[in-house]
């Protein structure tokens, strides 16, 4: 019923996610123009679904004759000052942002916290300061010592013998030395591994304390932003890489997270008033909530589309070449564009040269993909097949760019493609190939594992498409590769496992309708409720209780969910009193 019904051919328009019926006759044979021993084993049964600068002024006490910035470890312990919340930093409860001018100018402050709100000292005397950031006040030279004046040759003599009688006291290592910007060795035997890393990229940074090289910066910056949500390392270590005698509670380990947070933006906003691309560009990411850090709470600023198309273009002007890829989709998709000033074709063409940018300039695989896609369906008043061909087969070089690969055999499946493009394809004499559609799906499904390549050869070997013979045990196999693949799997291909879960395969696989069922859920879940043939089909299995309890209250929610996406049999379904 299911495969009759409700599965349909899929547009292929574009990748899913861009950051992407008939009875099977298993008798049935061909031959295959393009000879694939592909995935040999049999997944039987499939794995079993399991459910502007602030106005405030800092109380920092002035350090002498420096700035902070010129030597980047030298300003008093936040802790110190009063305790600010603000209205633009997203910190966890009790985590507040210390008041202080080199804050990014988009981060403003707000009031003060009361005395009562404040967290008790967590130490004994003897421990007090153990949390301030004691490593960036780099210890001034020892002062030079005076020769003493010549002694009469009695009084040196006698010196010289109590000297000797003395026990010679071992030197003491100096913990750093700020002119050569050495820190001291430490036993590292007790450190765990991420603390120990922590360690290497700090001591790097002490040592590059008077140069402030943007490199060193920027990695220790991106060091402590990641850190700053490590619960394990914010229980047991400091900023300054040293183990603490004992566990920090809760309330301890969210003013050690403040110190930590706090450096990073300091020294973010410093990289970034030197202009430097990276600091720039990690800037828009945290404003458009999409850091490229392994980062818990990703709203550390309120999120500001306008803002992070603007650090993203500035980073752009220095080359950055993820920045490049992502002005070009903000203006694609007009994130973050005054819709008065950029009409939609404008603001195409504003993408169109941000992509052509990254290509060129940055060899940037994802813009050369973009560029082939422009190019591909004319999206900037441009319409070339062939420039398109050459940036797809330029990114799709050693695998850079795995949509490229599937974009390339999408051409020559030709099918797939809208009317409009396979008439300007004709025109430039590019024709349907489906030995070579095979290869670059094969090569792009096998090689590198992109899943909406083995979902294509899951439904070719499921329909005999592009000459390939109907193999039940293939096609289950492939859509398996493509519906597990990480993080979250492919979205068409849970659909394809639920039609065989319903209909079943011949000595592949048994029928089972609550698999079928849920991989349906799965399916919509994978993809936000925006795939309609996946929420048709939920709708059509909670109408008539197949693998679940019949709830039609849960099957008009999917119906109306499916018309608003454009399904036709949906949108027919309400219309005739559903």
């Amino acid at each position: 019923m299911y495969r009759d019904k409700y599965r349909q051919n899929p547009s292929y328009d574009e990748p899913f996610n861009l950051f992407p019926p008939h009875s099977v006759n298993s008798s049935r044979e061909a031959v295959a123009p393009y000879p694939i021993e592909d995935a040999n084993e049999v997944i039987n049964p499939i794995p079993v679904f399991t459910s502007s600068t602030t106005n405030s002024h800092s109380t920092t006490p002035t350090r002498r004759n420096h700035d902070r910035y010129e030597m980047p470890f030298q300003y008093a312990e936040p802790g110190l000052d009063p305790l600010m919340t603000s209205s633009h930093v997203r910190v966890p409860p009790s985590l507040s942002t210390p008041t202080d001018s080199s804050f990014p100018r988009e981060v403003h402050v707000g009031t003060p916290l009361n005395e009562a709100m404040v967290p008790p000292p967590p130490y004994e005397e003897s421990e007090a300061r153990i949390l301030q950031e004691k490593a960036y006040r780099v210890e001034s030279p020892p002062q030079e010592i005076q020769e003493p004046l010549p002694a009469a040759p009695q009084a040196q003599a006698q010196r010289q013998a109590q000297r000797q009688a003395q026990p010679q006291a071992q030197p003491q290592p100096r913990s750093k030395d700020r002119h050569k910007g050495v820190e001291r060795e430490r036993d590292l035997s007790e450190y765990s591994p991420k603390a120990i890393e922590f360690y290497k990229v700090y001591k790097a940074t002490v040592e590059d304390s008077t140069n402030f090289t943007h490199s060193i910066q920027m990695k220790w910056c991106e060091t402590l932003l990641e850190y700053a949500f490590d619960d394990e390392f914010l229980s047991h270590y400091n900023i300054n890489a040293e183990k603490l005698k004992r566990t920090l509670r809760p309330e301890e380990s969210l003013k050690n997270q403040k110190v930590i947070l706090g450096h990073s933006f300091r020294v973010l906003t410093k990289l970034v008033s030197h202009k430097c691309g990276s600091a720039m560009y990690l800037m828009g990411t945290l404003y458009s909530h999409q850091p490229y850090l392994q980062i818990k709470n990703k709203n550390i600023v309120d999120r500001n589309d306008k803002k992070a198309l603007e650090y993203y273009c500035r980073a752009a002007k220095t080359n950055h070449s993820d920045a490049c890829y992502r002005a070009g989709v903000c203006f694609e998709y007009q994130r973050g564009t005054p819709a008065e000033e950029f009409t939609k074709e404008r603001a195409l063409q504003k993408a169109f040269q941000y992509y052509e940018r990254g290509a060129v300039h940055c060899a940037n695989s994802s813009c050369m993909y973009k560029l082939g896609m422009f190019y591909l369906y004319g999206l900037s008043g441009q319409q070339d097949p062939l420039e398109a061909l050459q940036w797809f087969k330029r990114a799709s070089e050693g695998g850079k760019s795995t949509q490229a690969l599937y974009e390339l055999g999408k051409i020559y499946e030709f099918t797939s493609l809208p009317p409009q493009v396979q008439s300007i394809l004709t025109r430039y004499n590019i024709n349907r190939d489906p030995a070579t559609a095979l290869k670059y799906f094969h090569k792009c499904a096998m090689e590198y594992d992109y899943p909406l390549a083995q979902w294509k050869l899951g439904y070719c070997y499921e329909f005999g498409e592009l000459q390939l013979p109907v193999i039940a045990k293939k096609s289950i196999a492939w859509y398996a590769k493509a519906a597990l693949a990480q993080p979250k799997g492919n979205p068409m291909a849970m659909l394809a496992l639920s039609g065989w879960y319903l209909t079943g395969a011949p000595d592949v696989l048994k029928p089972n309708d609550k698999e079928a069922f849920k991989w349906a859920s799965r399916a919509c879940e994978a993809s936000d409720g925006k795939l309609s043939r996946a929420e048709y089909a939920l709708a059509c299995y909670h109408e008539n209780g197949i693998g679940c309890h019949r709830n039609l209250t849960e099957a008009r929610i999917h119906f109306e969910t499916a018309t608003r996406l454009g399904h036709i049999k949906a949108r027919d379904r309400l219309e005739k009193g559903f």
